[in-house]
């Protein structure tokens, strides 16, 4: 253990807390963005109004030690000082990310290791200087692309939470078509009274539908559901005569677009099916046989066992 992951040990151990840390996380809801603390793949505690430093040291301390996270305790009160500095000065670079969620981020920040060390051991994040913290932050927020597999964007995007631009309204224009809601992850997302309660453009709805995603563990496949939901909202829109009957279950959707992979993979590679989805998220979305083909497919399939609306302009209307 190095002397840098020593000192955030002996910090965590006794509960301090970094100056500003208030003041930084004021910056960042300032911003129009919610923050959340705690671990990956635990229990979160989102803040969307200004705390005091002694709530917030209670929240960090409540939610990453207890899980084995005493060096992340400190390591997230960095990021959260430094997420603080860039949201004033480079707003640009949290686009599409509504929720800051700094456990997720330091998963994104270790992708990044795991993706530069190649084939050696990653460097341990809990072992680097502060400055050092704050370069890979950046870094990973404005990732160079170059060369970069589409399973390691994946993993990026995903754990920053990030989607694209228009990504909420399209949700909205799904839920108009889609009596019966959208389920994910356990999670229904209902058409009403979401949509009487609330409007297209408003930040309840958009913050409705990240809650929506939330119990997505994988972010690789987190990015893929993101990725299928603007895919039913092109589809629904070049097709104003379909509807959704069922729910839209959009892991079954998944599930089906990743068995025609398969399939495919074994017809024209001769490679055998495999349970594990990672040459699937290595796959770019655009493309013949790209991942947005197979899911197109399930999209219309599902589409098509609904009710078709008549239109007025429909050639094979007779009246």
């Amino acid at each position: 253990m190095t002397q840098r992951s020593v000192v955030r040990l002996a910090a965590s151990l006794l509960t301090k807390l970094v100056d500003s840390l208030a003041p930084s996380i004021t910056s960042i809801l300032v911003q129009g963005k919610q923050v959340t603390l705690g671990l990956f793949g635990h229990e979160e505690v989102v803040i969307s109004n200004p705390l005091s430093p002694g709530v917030i040291q209670g929240i960090i301390y409540s939610k990453c030690s207890p899980q084995g996270g005493e060096r992340e305790a400190v390591l997230q009160q960095e990021l959260v000082i430094h997420i603080g500095w860039i949201i004033s000065n480079n707003p640009e670079l949290f686009s599409g990310m509504l929720k800051i969620r700094v456990g997720w981020i330091v998963q994104a920040m270790k992708h990044e290791l795991k993706i530069r060390a190649g084939d050696m051991p990653p460097q341990d994040i809990y072992q680097l200087s502060p400055s050092d913290i704050k370069q890979l932050l950046l870094d990973v927020l404005q990732p160079q692309h170059t060369g970069r597999s589409w399973l390691n964007r994946r993993q990026i995007d995903g754990s920053l939470n990030r989607t694209p631009l228009g990504f909420y309204d399209r949700v909205w224009q799904i839920l108009e078509r889609t009596p019966n809601g959208i389920v994910v992850a356990g999670t229904h997302l209902p058409q009403q009274p979401t949509l009487s309660d609330m409007t297209m453009y408003e930040m309840n709805f958009s913050l409705l539908v990240e809650g929506t995603l939330k119990n997505i563990i994988l972010p690789e496949y987190r990015q893929i559901i993101v990725e299928l939901l603007m895919v039913v909202a092109i589809v629904l829109e070049r097709n104003p005569e379909l509807d959704f009957s069922d729910p839209v279950d959009l892991d079954g959707l998944v599930k089906e677009a990743f068995n025609d992979f398969q399939k495919d993979r074994s017809r024209f590679e001769g490679i055998e099916k495999q349970d594990d989805m990672e040459a699937f998220y290595n796959t770019p979305p655009i493309g013949k046989r790209g991942t947005s083909s197979y899911l197109t497919k399930g999209v219309m399939a599902q589409l098509l066992q609904g009710d078709i609306k008549p239109c007025k302009d429909d050639p094979c209307s007779v009246s």
